[in-house]
């Protein structure tokens, strides 16, 4: 079967001739039944110690700092809605990033989440066929404390807990996974968060992170951003608009 490149596969969405999955990958490596290549972490991303996570480095994008809300402009009687706030790519980004909305597929015992949302123009528009890739370290076991277990980034060809999917003609997407945990970065504990990108064709839009509301670590992560915060209900439903 012929790989395609993120554009193309976008293209055949916005046609109407393929249903049901998101776009293919950056570099037209994915493949069309949502199965990853085994691939090495590139060269942007950062690798754990025994001591933890070094998040020092990473991308961010262009986007300025704030929520996605909507906010009447006044003069024209419009509506704007600022960038949503980027943040450091940290660990552990993948090229080959499965097309699956379903990360809970592997047997873990964790925390539902069920995140959807919309991917909107900063006229508060709808973006269809932008490309949201998500991953995140394994989960939170139920009744755990920091310390009980580290969360890791999985670096295997099942890239457990990484998946993408196209926003739909609405703007809509969706990921079901479990909450993750936590794991050092030196001798801190990094709040649980999930890695966000979202493409428009081969161009990176955002790179972000997004947090859950009373999480022990949020206070002191030097990354944690207010306007980027999870409030799950207790079916672990939330949401998350992206303004790109």
């Amino acid at each position: 079967m012929k790989r395609r490149t993120r554009r193309e596969f976008c293209q055949l969405t916005a046609a109407g001739f393929v249903v049901g999955i998101g776009c293919a990958v950056k570099d037209g490596h994915g493949t069309d039944d949502g199965a990853g290549a085994s691939s090495e972490p590139g060269s942007s991303t950062d690798a754990s110690t025994t001591t933890g996570v070094d998040e020092t480095s990473g991308s961010t994008s262009t986007s300025s700092e704030a929520d996605t809300g909507e906010v009447d402009s006044g003069s024209t009687g419009s509506f704007e809605c600022e960038p949503s706030a980027p943040s450091i790519e940290g660990p552990f980004y993948r090229p080959d990033i499965p097309i699956r909305t379903d990360l809970n597929i592997h047997g873990d015992p964790g925390v539902s989440l069920h995140m959807s949302g919309r991917v909107l123009d900063t006229s508060c528009n709808p973006v269809a066929n932008a490309v949201v890739e998500l991953w995140h370290a394994t989960p939170l076991v139920p009744g755990a404390k920091p310390g009980d277990a580290l969360a890791t980034y999985d670096d295997t060809g099942e890239y457990r807990y990484y998946g993408q999917t196209a926003s739909d003609e609405r703007g809509n997407y969706r990921f079901d996974t479990l909450q993750p945990g936590w794991y050092l970065n030196g001798a801190e504990y990094r709040p649980a968060h999930l890695h966000i990108k979202i493409w428009m064709g081969e161009a990176e839009r955002l790179t972000t992170q997004v947090y859950f509301s009373g999480d022990p670590f949020n206070a002191d992560d030097p990354w944690f951003d207010p306007a980027m915060v999870l409030m799950p209900d207790a079916d672990g439903n939330a949401v998350q608009d992206f303004t790109i």
